[in-house]
C-alpha cells in the first residue's frame, strides 16, 4: 500500500465522518463523496492491473468468495432487479437513479477489504480518526447551536438561511433553533466507543473530550432514536461484559458469586446503570423540547418566512406524523403479495415522498420486499455470527469488540427510526465491521489488532 493510498483512504474516511450528507464540496455533476468513491475503486481497480493480480484472491477480493461476499454480491444482484422492476412499474427514472446509487456504496466492500488490514489501513486508525471527527462535529453543531438560540434568535430566519446555504441545505434545526447534522451519526458512534473505553480505564484526554464535548452535542440534536440506541448499546455492553466473566465457569451460583467479587466488573456494571437510568428523563426534557406548543404558538411568520416552505417545516416539526403515514401507506402498498415478496422496486412514492424515507427496513420492505430485506438481513447477521465462531473457537472478546457489536446492535435499532443504514453513512460503518469481523473469524488476533 502505497501513500497515496494511505493519504486517499484517510480523506475518505475523514469526508464520511464529517460530511454530512457528502454535499459540501461539489464538482461540476459529482459530490465530493462521489468522487472519493470512484477514486477508491478505481485505484484498487488499478492496484490489481498493475500487480497482475486478477487471480490473486489476496489482492483481487473480488474473486475472495466467503459469505459475506457472496451476501454482498446477491444484494447488488438484487438492487439491479429493483432498478428493473421500479422501471416497469413507472417510477421516475430520476429517482430510481437516485435509491441506487445511495446504495450502490455497498461496492466499496470489495476495495476495503483488501485495505482494511494491520500492515495496511488498520481499524485502530479509523476509530482514530473517527473520534477526532466526532469532536469537530460536535464543536462545530454546539457553536451553531449557540448562536442560533443566543445572538440571532431574534433574527433566526437569516441565520437559517445563511448557515443552510453555505452548507448545501445539510443541517436540519429544530423548533428551539438547535441543530441536527447527519454526521451527529458518527458522533454517537463516537461516544458510545468513548464510553466503552472509560469503563475499561482508557483515561485519554480524547476519550474524556468526546464524552463531554460529544454529548453535548448529541442532546441538543434532539434526536430521540439517538437516546434510545445509545441505551441499547449499553445494554449490550454490559451482557457481553457479563458473558466473557461467567463463560468459563460452571453452575449458576458460581456465575453469581464471580460477578459479584469482581470490583472491575460491578464499577463498570453501576456506572451504566445510573447512565442508563438518566437517559430516559433526558429522553423527556428532550421530546418536550423539540414538540412543545409553546415555540409553534408564539412565532409569528414575517412575509419572507411564509414564503419559506423548508423554514416553516422547520417551526412546525410534524416528523411523527410524518411517520405514521409512512407506515399507513406501506401497509396499503404491501397488501399485494407481489409487492411483499419482490418489492415495488425503486423510486416508489411512499405517503407522497419518493426520498427521505425515515425509517430504513420500511423502505427496504416496500422497494425491495421481503427477498431484499431478507439479503439486508442476513449481512447484518454475519457481523455477529462471525464473532461468534471466533469467540467459539477460543478467541477472547475484547473491550473494542464490546463497543463495536454494542454499537452495531444500536444503529439496528437507530435505522428503524432515522434512516442510515441504507445510505453512505450507515453503510460505510457496516462495512467495516463487516470486513472485522470476516478478518477475525478467518485469521488470527494479531492479524487484525496489534
Amino acid at each position: 500500500m502505497n501513500r497515496f493510498e494511505k493519504l486517499l483512504l484517510t480523506v475518505f474516511f475523514v469526508e464520511i465522518f464529517i460530511g454530512g450528507g457528502g454535499r459540501l464540496i461539489d464538482f461540476g455533476v459529482l459530490s465530493i463523496r462521489q468522487v472519493l468513491f470512484l477514486l477508491v475503486l478505481g485505484t484498487f481497480i488499478f492496484r490489481i492491473i498493475k500487480e497482475k493480480a486478477i487471480f490473486n484472491k489476496e489482492i483481487n477480493t473480488f474473486f475472495r468468495f466467503n459469505p459475506v461476499s457472496i451476501g454482498i454480491y446477491a444484494l447488488l444482484a438484487w438492487f439491479c432487479v429493483s432498478c428493473l422492476i421500479g422501471f416497469v412499474n413507472g417510477h421516475p427514472l430520476g429517482a430510481i437513479v437516485t435509491d441506487f446509487f445511495r446504495v450502490s456504496y455497498i461496492v466499496l466492500f470489495f476495495p476495503l477489504a483488501y485495505y482494511i488490514a494491520q500492515e495496511r489501513f488498520p481499524l485502530s486508525r479509523i476509530i482514530t480518526l473517527l473520534k477526532y471527527s466526532a469532536i469537530v462535529v460536535s464543536i462545530f453543531t454546539i457553536t451553531v447551536s449557540v448562536l442560533g438560540k443566543t445572538i440571532f434568535a431574534a433574527d433566526f430566519y437569516y441565520f437559517w438561511k445563511f448557515m443552510n446555504t453555505i452548507m448545501n441545505d445539510d443541517l436540519f434545526f429544530r423548533p428551539s433553533n438547535s441543530v441536527f447534522y447527519k454526521s451527529h451519526f458518527f458522533v454517537l458512534i463516537g461516544v458510545i466507543l468513548a464510553f466503552n473505553d472509560l469503563l475499561h480505564k482508557k483515561y485519554s484526554k480524547l476519550n474524556i473530550a468526546l464524552i463531554t464535548i460529544g454529548s453535548i452535542s448529541v442532546l441538543w440534536s434532539e434526536t430521540r432514536g439517538f437516546l434510545l440506541a445509545f441505551m441499547i448499546s449499553v445494554i449490550m455492553i454490559i451482557l457481553l461484559d457479563i458473558k466473557v466473566i461467567v463463560d468459563p465457569i460452571k453452575g449458576l451460583k458460581t456465575k453469581i458469586q464471580k460477578l459479584l467479587q469482581s470490583r472491575d466488573f460491578l464499577k463498570r456494571f453501576i456506572i451504566s446503570i445510573v447512565v442508563m437510568m438518566v437517559v430516559p428523563v433526558m429522553f423527556e426534557n428532550m421530546t418536550l423540547e423539540r414538540f412543545g406548543t409553546e415555540t409553534v404558538q408564539k412565532h409569528k411568520y414575517s412575509d419572507e418566512e411564509k414564503k419559506d416552505k423548508k423554514y416553516k417545516e422547520k417551526v412546525e416539526d410534524v416528523s411523527v406524523n410524518k411517520r405514521i403515514e409512512f407506515i399507513k401507506d406501506s401497509i396499503h402498498i404491501l397488501s399485494k403479495p407481489a409487492n411483499l415478496i419482490v418489492g415495488t422496486g425503486y423510486g416508489m412514492e411512499i405517503a407522497g415522498r419518493i426520498t427521505g424515507i425515515e425509517m430504513s427496513f420500511l423502505d427496504i420492505l416496500v422497494e425491495q420486499g421481503v427477498i431484499g430485506l431478507a439479503i439486508w438481513g442476513f449481512l447484518f447477521l454475519m457481523v455477529y455470527y462471525n464473532y461468534w465462531v471466533s469467540y467459539k473457537k477460543g478467541r477472547k472478546l475484547m473491550p473494542l469488540d464490546f463497543a463495536l457489536l454494542a454499537v452495531f446492535m444500536g444503529i439496528l435499532l437507530l435505522t428503524n427510526i432515522n434512516p442510515f443504514i441504507n445510505n453512505p453513512l450507515g453503510i460505510s460503518f457496516f462495512l467495516v465491521l463487516l470486513i472485522v469481523s470476516q478478518k477475525i473469524k478467518e485469521y488470527s488476533v494479531k492479524e487484525v489488532f496489534k
